[in-house]
């Protein structure tokens, strides 16, 4: 399949920029998502929808890291095996580019509050279908915390905005609540965390007023060298699934497993 041809000729890339790359003197924490970071990273995505459709994607992310702030972007490039959005199988899946900024943060800081964090993040749909339902635009805030030397918790509140793909109606108005606990165990494997990351999104205005949707995400990770880490997310939808098959459409449910390797610089 053309997909893993990709992924092994990313993988390959990835590791030979890795190998010319000096390793940082702070050790890289892929489990924080509040660490300014220079990286790049691909990999397959599997995802299952509740008709019996599935899809098949390469994504490829990479991330910009300046002193304050993080410049992030994510595409992929999949095929749909079920019933076409007419005329196409094949094409480019939902992208997401996002603004990241770190007004404060301490991370000596064990058990207690660490700093926050705000962002600007842009979601939008692909070309095939299980990717083309709409675009989202959020602004919010993301609190850190420290709960002891092996558990952080954040709090993500964004203000959502939903349109259709070609940005031509404003769908409505909602707030998305995603608390993210991540756990760092010292003895599993070199880099080893675990993520838990539900997410809630509840729209208050607009066509979708009254409409929610609900994720579960569940991710591990690690490192394979000073500056590459894995990560394998799964995840699962619990209500409606906004980026899927669009509002009024009806929305299935889904599940998606997601393999990662990133090289950072």
């Amino acid at each position: 399949m053309r997909i893993f041809q990709g992924f092994v000729a990313a993988i390959s890339v990835l590791a030979s920029v890795s190998s010319a790359t000096l390793s940082s003197a702070e050790e890289i924490d892929p489990s924080d998502p509040t660490r300014i970071y220079t990286f790049v990273g691909a990999g397959p995505k599997y995802t299952r929808y509740a008709n019996g459709e599935s899809m098949w994607e390469m994504r490829v992310s990479g991330n910009v890291g300046l002193e304050k702030d993080m410049i992030f972007f994510d595409l992929g490039y999949g095929a749909h095996d079920g019933t076409a959005t007419p005329g196409k199988n094949n094409g480019l899946t939902n992208g997401r580019v996002r603004w990241f900024h770190l007004p404060q943060m301490d991370y000596s800081v064990t058990s207690g509050y660490r700093g926050w964090a705000t962002q600007v993040d842009l979601q939008f749909a692909g070309q095939i279908k299980g990717t083309d339902a709409q675009n989202t635009l959020s602004i919010g805030a993301l609190p850190a915390f420290g709960i002891n030397e092996q558990w952080s918790f954040y709090l993500p509140v964004n203000l959502v905005n939903g349109f259709d793909k070609n940005f031509d109606t404003h769908l409505g108005a909602g707030i998305n609540v995603s608390p993210l606990l991540v756990y760092s165990p010292d003895n599993w494997w070199n880099g080893a965390f675990v993520q838990f990351w539900p997410g809630y999104t509840r729209f208050f205005s607009g066509d979708l007023d009254g409409t929610g949707g609900a994720n579960l995400d569940l991710t591990i990770g690690g490192l394979i060298t000073d500056n590459v880490s894995w990560s394998l997310l799964t995840q699962i939808n619990l209500d409606k699934d906004f980026k899927r098959f669009g509002p009024g459409a009806g929305l299935a449910n889904d599940w998606n497993a997601f393999l990662t390797i990133t090289t950072y610089f």
